[in-house]
């Protein structure tokens, strides 16, 4: 029966539908994040004028010393952060498309989000279409589509607006691939044209088009073995030309990634990217293979960091010596597409591993995956003793995650994602009081959940109508303990076993701290004066430019379930606050949702 149903003709157009039905219950998620500056931006850009471009969304920070310390006084950037630290990516035509959003429905997300959904549909449309060129088995490259479609490391990708970049650079790379395919097979160098221009317009919508070169690369090596060297060279040497012109323009415009930890630029340190890619190849690897999630490993201690991509690699080459058993690689389309897969990976281990990033490599894994279970199935009865138990152990948890359970959990997923996302993208900016209630002109956070995020802090809480003070700042994240203890009327002593800090505001390897430095903002000034093993502050002392207790400040710290009027202790007392646990915040917002109760936070 499964063989007939994977034979259908319908298959086509099912599963581009099937794709979107799943994500449709998230149609509500609202705005997330990044997507808050987008708005602003657009529909308000007067108010960012200082690294205001049109079509730029995606300058976050342009690395202009000036502006990065009116962002420290402001408090979206956090003290720790580096002085000239730069976040800026270009991607005009993803840009444009969202622009088009805020031309047709400002006032209306879920039309936003649809839009998304539309551009996973036609990924999904154009990948089975691919499929069924390449493989010469139709369920094959059904099944692969199916793999593709119903992946829950994909729905994020989906649900969030400023992620639609992922999916413009996906559909380019598979029409580069599919143009590319047509013209060394057909000789039309219209369609070797063609497959140029899908690679431009996947780089004008999102670094990730990167991986379409190694897709192409694959190609030539794989598929084209029997043909002269030159050959295959001259038919890649346009593609590397059009990157080289991009990469040069990119930087030309001032785009990239300065002084934070969260990207590294394998050119300018090779040693580093060498080592990054030793430990997040697999992970993400074991991530598309397996289903389990790539994004907590950055969340892991440096040494749990090394166990897991161990760990990984093991299981990797585990499941790599279970294709070759199968003779999964016989055919040259597998070869071909698990080679580009596994290339694409290269440039995505420049950052930190993140599902959402996975969209170009999926592209191979898939039919890989979908090879595979086909193999396992016709050799199922042939499998016996304790290896063949093993062998179908193996293969049917593989088939049980990505063909029963990943397309449930998208489902229920989707469902729920407004109810997860919102106690950190709503609730938690929103439970500060209004600005027009409070005396204070400038807000502290002792510990919020997630410092980092104070970046949206002043977007978010405009878009729901909540006024904001002149600033808002965090002293720490509140990812662990932390003690504070008050020394002088001017002065807080802070101290956290994990250090104070973060990945994305600071690259510690290239910007590192130091015991003695002194950090300025237009309300306090920070001295470092102890370091973790790590290269993070440890222990800092806070010197407020007012007394503690003047009327223009005001201290907050996360309670169970929102922010709380902090009473600082007395001259020479200490107090530990616990860690932040907003995993009981998301489970009550859960309840609170099936049983219907009242929220505390406004809808959009």
């Amino acid at each position: 029966m499964w063989r007939r149903l994977l034979a259908h003709p319908l298959c086509p157009i099912g599963l581009p539908l099937l794709a979107m039905l799943l994500c449709l219950p998230a149609l509500n998620v609202g705005l997330i994040g990044d997507d808050h500056i987008h708005r602003a931006l657009l529909l308000a850009p007067s108010v960012w004028a200082h690294w205001w471009q049109p079509f730029n969304l995606f300058t976050f920070v342009d690395g202009q010393a000036d502006h990065i310390q009116a962002l420290k006084d402001s408090g979206r950037l956090q003290w720790w952060a580096a002085d000239h630290i730069k976040l800026s990516f270009w991607r005009p035509l993803t840009a444009w498309t969202q622009w088009l959003d805020y031309r047709l429905w400002p006032t209306q997300p879920v039309w936003m989000h649809l839009h998304n959904v539309l551009w996973y549909g036609l990924l999904v449309a154009l990948l089975v279409r691919l499929y069924r060129r390449l493989l010469p088995d139709v369920r094959a490259a059904h099944l692969a589509g199916f793999i593709f479609a119903v992946s829950l490391l994909h729905l994020f990708v989906v649900v969030w607006l400023a992620a639609r970049n992922q999916l413009i650079a996906a559909c380019c790379t598979v029409l580069a691939i599919g143009a590319f395919h047509r013209w060394r097979q057909e000789g039309r160098a219209i369609q070797g044209g063609l497959a140029l221009l899908w690679v431009a317009l996947g780089l004008l919508s999102a670094e990730a088009a990167i991986g379409a070169l190694a897709y192409l690369a694959a190609y030539v090596l794989v598929l084209e073995a029997g043909r002269p060297w030159r050959q295959r060279v001259l038919a890649l040497l346009p593609f590397v030309a059009l990157v080289a012109a991009w990469r040069l323009v990119y930087h030309l415009l001032g785009h990239g990634s300065v002084g934070s930890g969260a990207y590294i630029d394998p050119g300018a340190q090779p040693l580093r990217f060498v080592e990054a890619f030793v430990q997040r190849w697999p992970t993400l690897m074991l991530a598309q293979l397996t289903g389990a999630s790539s994004s907590p490993f950055n969340q892991m201690s440096t040494s749990a960091q090394h166990l897991y991509a161990g760990l990984a690699a093991w299981v990797v080459l585990g499941l790599g010596l279970l294709g070759r058993r199968l003779r999964l690689w016989a055919a040259p389309e597998m070869r071909f597409l698990t080679l580009g897969a596994l290339l694409s990976l290269v440039p995505v281990c420049a950052a930190e591993p993140n599902d959402r990033l996975l969209l170009q490599a999926e592209i191979g894994f898939s039919a890989v995956l979908a090879a595979l279970f086909l193999q396992a199935l016709s050799a199922w009865r042939d499998w016996r003793g304790p290896r063949g138990w093993g062998l179908k152990g193996v293969t049917g948890l593989l088939m049980g995650v990505h063909l029963l359970l990943f397309p449930v959990l998208t489902l229920v997923s989707a469902t729920l994602m407004h109810e997860v996302l919102a106690p950190t993208t709503q609730d938690e900016p929103l439970s500060l009081p209004d600005a027009r209630t409070l005396t204070a002109r400038h807000v502290v956070l002792i510990n919020p959940p997630a410092a980092l995020f104070l970046y949206y802090y002043p977007v978010v809480r405009s878009d729901f109508g909540v006024a904001s003070p002149d600033s808002i700042q965090a002293l720490a994240s509140g990812n662990q303990p932390l003690t504070i203890a008050t020394l002088d009327d001017h002065t807080l002593l802070l101290s956290g076993p994990k250090g104070f800090g973060d990945a994305m505001s600071r690259d510690r390897v290239t910007v590192p701290f130091h015991v003695g430095d002194v950090i300025q903002t237009s309300t306090f000034q920070v001295a470092v004066e102890a370091l973790t093993g790590d290269g993070w502050p440890q222990a800092v002392r806070v010197r407020f430019h007012r007394p503690l207790h003047d009327a223009d400040l005001a201290f907050f710290h996360w309670g169970d379930d929102s922010y709380v009027p902090f009473t600082l202790p007395p001259r020479g007392v200490s107090v530990t606050l616990p860690p932040v646990d907003l995993g009981k915040l998301v489970t009550r917002r859960l309840r609170a949702w099936l049983f219907n109760r009242e929220r505390k936070s406004p809808r959009p």
